[in-house]
């Protein structure tokens, strides 16, 4: 078989998902802007046999590139071209020294899943019902492998155990002046400078530094533009900043419309007094008025204080998958919320 990159022949990359729209979620037509976040022109490829198409694929190797774990996404009919792209994918990865690579599968592409698991792969989160397909149900599963046999040499890369991050000492806030209200523009300077606290980015940062925030300059306001993200903010008004923000982001595969994905963080000095719950009661109205059934989420294993909040307001597990935090992996712990 022969790979190219997608920006050889954008057209027949393009003519080849839109014969496939499913494997990804989404149904006819595909959008030139959709195609491009699935599959962008530098992290994808094609891969023919003989002049046909056989598959096409994106690696993604993250923003952290000192993380030792990637990402990807198939679409192909073919059990041989699945193969040798998953082939083609893991070499690269080995190349790059990755240790762990993830992809997701829906419920109703059952031949797809039971090929990767004949490859090795492991489904280590399911969230039950969260794909939505002619008027039926399916599991959205979550797969991975791990690459360490794959090296003939050493390459030592040790679990983050719970509680190697231990939460500094900060003197609490008080929380009597607390109110919700809507995102402003002029928030985000507050929000990032919230996010770099230790305290915080180590529950929210997925291996991004000390000082930093884990997302690009502007990007959070595309999303907020585009409708993409729905967040609310918790203020104290007594200095008039906020000082937690929980956020809403909107899942793109078509199939999975009635699902959405929570993030949320609060300032180190306001954790432990309250604004975590008033957050969560509030979300569970917004999601409602949204039409979302499903609320998802991820947690760091060990993150205890952010466990016992989702376990309260009635997130229930659904499987772990290994995650990255820093200096070491750590179990990223998926959780759902029904609420229909």
């Amino acid at each position: 078989m022969r790979l190219t990159t997608l920006d050889q022949d954008i057209d027949a990359g393009r003519k080849y998902l839109n014969e496939r729209s499913l494997q990804v979620g989404h149904v006819l037509p595909l959008s030139e802007e959709t195609f491009k976040e699935y599959f962008p022109e530098r992290k994808s490829f094609l891969l023919y046999s003989v002049r046909t198409v056989d598959a096409l694929f994106s690696y993604h190797s993250g923003r952290e590139k000192w993380a030792p774990r990637a990402d990807f996404m198939i679409v192909t009919d073919s059990l041989a071209g699945l193969k040798e792209a998953v082939k083609r994918i893991e070499d690269t990865a080995v190349a790059q020294e990755k240790l762990v690579l993830r992809t997701r599968i829906f419920g109703y592409d059952r031949n797809r899943l039971q090929a990767l698991r004949a490859l090795d792969y492991k489904i280590g989160a399911s969230i039950p019902g969260a794909v939505s397909l002619d008027g039926k149900r399916f599991d959205l599963h979550y797969l991975y492998k791990k690459l360490s046999d794959r090296y003939h040499f050493n390459i030592h890369r040790g679990y983050a155990n719970p509680g190697l991050y231990p939460i500094l000492e900060v003197e609490k806030a008080r929380n009597d002046r607390l109110k919700l209200r809507g995102y402003r523009k002029e928030d985000r300077p507050f929000l990032d400078k919230a996010a770099t606290h230790l305290n915080v980015i180590r529950g929210i940062a997925n291996g991004v530094f000390e000082g930093s925030v884990p997302w690009s300059p502007g990007t959070y306001e595309e999303w907020f533009d585009k409708r993409r993200v729905f967040p609310i903010v918790c203020e104290e008004e007594s200095i008039g900043e906020p000082v937690g923000l929980l956020d809403l982001f909107k899942v793109d595969p078509d199939v999975m419309q009635h699902i959405m994905i929570l993030g949320m963080y609060v300032r180190a000095e306001y954790q432990g007094v309250g604004v975590g719950t008033l957050l969560m009661d509030a979300m569970k109205i917004l999601a409602k008025r949204l039409n979302v059934s499903r609320v998802m989420l991820t947690v760091f294993e060990g993150n205890t204080p952010a466990e016992k909040l989702y376990a309260k307001v009635g997130f229930v597990e659904c499987g772990k998958l290994p995650g990255w935090l820093q200096e070491g992996y750590i179990n990223e712990t998926y959780m759902v919320l029904q609420l229909d």
